[in-house]
């Protein structure tokens, strides 16, 4: 049995997106989506209307009360951040579509705070793809949230092994399950139709040196993931870890000031943008 079937039969069915994100995922695709077609598709949803204009207008994007209606949006943002923002809003409803349960809420702390560090890193490293970046941090761990919430006490085992013996979840799961929340994550990732690029940097924030699709994208959301695990954003918390002698540290070559910078930044962006992702 192949590591997908094994994790089909394991966890069962994945979530779709909604169809509204899929519908914005395939405009996006198309040179000749013009603002009217996503304005009138994303208008169909007013929770999602109501979120994109709700970032678009953050200082997030440094807009405050500039924006105020959705083809604005897209005029301004451009048709690759609205994408990055629908996929956003429509991964912020599927992690409170489960119980929120405590545990619940510090994966979507970590889920957000990891995409603030990545699209920062993306910035220092003139990265390409600064929203491609944001959403790998974003989604690099969104299968915890899926076995979290299809496998209830046995999923709770491995958690309570990772707060009480400091083992990793990616070993506790392994040995528990035989596959671990990185592969699961790609898996949703393909199943959303997103770049094959990716969901390489899902599948691998964990051993990013093995990347061959993009290298770059790779190490930054797996150093993304590390500052964040440095800060003890989320369940995982290692406050000794030392970004710099990280293997994708070297490969991003990021200056030890710069990585003092990006805790900074991440903690203080963090708290600044709390009611806009909903953390409060």
């Amino acid at each position: 049995m192949d590591d997908a079937k094994a994790i089909a039969a394991t966890v069962g069915d994945l979530p779709m997106l909604p169809h509204v994100a899929t519908r914005v995922i395939e405009l996006v695709g198309n040179p000749n989506t013009n603002v009217s077609d996503l304005e009138q598709v994303i208008s169909r949803d007013q929770a999602l209307t109501t979120q994109v204009l709700k970032i678009a207008n953050s200082a997030l994007f440094g807009r405050r009360g500039m924006v105020s209606t959705l083809s604005r949006a897209i005029v301004l943002l451009g048709f690759k951040t609205v994408h990055s923002l629908v996929i956003a809003a429509s991964t912020e409803t599927f992690y409170r579509s489960t119980s929120m349960r405590f545990k619940d809420k510090l994966l979507w702390e970590h889920a957000v705070a990891a995409a603030l560090a990545a699209g920062y890193l993306a910035r220092e490293c003139r990265y390409r793809g600064v929203e491609e970046a944001f959403l790998g941090g974003l989604l690099h761990d969104v299968g915890k949230i899926i076995l979290d919430a299809n496998l209830g006490e046995r999923y709770q085992g491995i958690v309570e092994r990772v707060y009480n013996e400091g083992a990793t979840f990616v070993d506790a799961e392994r040995e528990m399950l035989g596959f671990d929340h990185a592969e699961v994550g790609s898996l949703v990732v393909k199943k959303w139709n997103l770049p094959e690029t990716l969901e390489e940097a899902v599948r691998l924030h964990h051993r990013a040196m093995s990347s061959l699709l993009d290298p770059t994208l790779c190490a930054i959301v797996s150093l993304a993931n590390s500052a964040c695990v440095k800060l003890g954003i989320g369940p995982e918390r290692l406050p000794k870890l030392d970004l710099t002698q990280l293997d994708v540290t070297a490969r991003l070559k990021i200056a030890p000031d710069c990585l003092t910078l990006l805790l900074e930044t991440v903690e203080s962006k963090l708290v600044e943008e709390k009611e806009l992702f909903n953390l409060t």
